[in-house]
């Protein structure tokens, strides 16, 4: 069982207040902030397991719109990168220049991170503002994957979706204290100083249980899977099976199969919007692109099935072309709807490896279409002639039976 160091700042003559998660000593997470009013900087020091990836509070209630400080491991694997960032909604936060901070100290030792930092001028950003005067202002904090090493300085570093996440309140009045010095903060001893300043000299602490997304990772994966091979392989295959086997019941059956994985992946992408409070309400181009796509694809089904109906009854209708043309931009949007996902998953990382596939497989259909157009061309072409001799060659023995 690994020891997790738990680090509280403590501002001699100064506020704070505290944050903690336990999970009967086995899982860990600490924040210790206070505010320095005088210049509205945000001193915090927070620590976590080094079993996860990455390790992040927010100030706010959701992702949305809020102010995040992430912590992971240096490319020397001995301190934390800090990088602080927005969130615009349910996906991976940005880097943001705009937020001035500085590491105080940082380490992974005995199992655990430890990054103390302050950021300056931090109680408002583009995105929102932080009631300084609030004795609930809200956070959240989050824990990224285990068995997802990151090793990098870069504070623009991809991050994927975190395994375990929570929200919980501050005092800010109790983390309140002003003065012209930054306190001298020590993160081994807990013990911190001032040369000046006055504050409550109080804190508060909480504890709470953090929900678990762990189980949301492979859903993610089974999501991203189905839907992929149903757009990038299933539903074009079938276009080249009609197209250049003219089997309508090999095109009918892929079709079907294709439209299989699409329910699987529906049915996956809710269970994943209803985990998190960010993505419960839809909102996201990601899934409202996913549910406009699956209602256009009952629609495109059914216009499917009365095309071969009217069809085999020697009817032509404008159903066949509306429901080519609409498949065609259905394909596309699918397609195109897939790296929106990566984003929302925190897997932006894995976007240019789909563009790879994507478009390898894609030059490969365009090439066996563009080649079904040409050979049907001399098909009809051939044929044509081979009726116009037919036709000469019945018109000469009339004439000489005539005769």
């Amino acid at each position: 069982t690994l020891l997790f160091a738990f680090f509280s700042v403590a501002f001699a003559a100064n506020g704070s207040s505290t944050y903690t998660y336990q999970n009967q000593g086995s899982q860990a997470f600490s924040l210790a902030l206070g505010l320095n009013t005088t210049g509205n900087d945000l001193h915090f020091n927070m620590t976590a397991p080094s079993t996860y990836s990455w390790f992040a509070f927010g100030v706010g209630s959701q992702m949305r719109n809020s102010m995040m400080f992430i912590g992971y491991p240096s490319s020397n694997g001995t301190g934390v990168t800090l990088s602080p960032r927005l969130a615009t909604g349910h996906q991976q936060p940005q880097y943001s220049s705009a937020l001035d901070v500085e590491v105080v100290s940082s380490s992974i030792t005995n199992g655990a991170y430890q990054l103390m930092a302050i950021c300056k001028n931090c109680t408002t950003w583009s995105l929102g503002t932080m009631d300084t005067t609030s004795t609930d202002q809200p956070f959240i904090f989050a824990l990224g994957p285990t068995g997802s090493a990151i090793s990098s300085d870069s504070t623009s570093e991809s991050i994927r979706q975190h395994s375990m996440y929570n929200s919980f309140t501050l005092d800010m009045q109790q983390a309140s204290f002003s003065g012209s010095d930054t306190p001298a903060l020590s993160p081994g001893s807990g013990a911190a100083s001032s040369e000046s300043g006055s504050g409550s000299g109080s804190s508060s602490s909480s504890s709470g249980t953090a929900m678990s997304s762990g189980g949301s990772n492979t859903y993610n994966m089974v999501h991203g899977i189905f839907m992929s091979i149903a757009f990038v392989i299933l539903f074009p295959l079938g276009v080249l099976v009609l197209r250049l086997g003219h089997s309508v019941i090999g095109h009918g059956i892929i079709q079907a199969l294709a439209y299989c994985f699409v329910i699987v992946g529906l049915g996956t992408g809710i269970y994943l919007s209803r985990q998190d409070p960010s993505t419960r309400n839809y909102n996201s181009a990601h899934q409202i692109i996913g549910l406009v796509l699956f209602s256009l694809l009952a629609i495109q089904a059914l216009g499917g099935l009365l095309h071969h109906l009217l069809f085999r009854r020697g009817k032509n209708s404008i159903i066949g072309k509306v429901h080519m043309v609409l498949g065609i931009g259905l394909l596309i949007l699918g397609i195109v709807n897939a790296p929106l996902g990566l984003n929302l998953a925190g897997d932006s990382k894995y976007n240019k490896y789909y563009i790879i596939v994507v478009a390898i497989l894609g030059a490969l259909f365009l090439a066996l279409r563009a080649w079904a157009v040409v050979r049907n061309r001399k098909i009809s072409k051939r044929e044509g002639s081979e009726k116009g001799v037919l036709r000469r060659g019945s018109s000469s023995e009339e004439g000489v039976a005539n005769m």
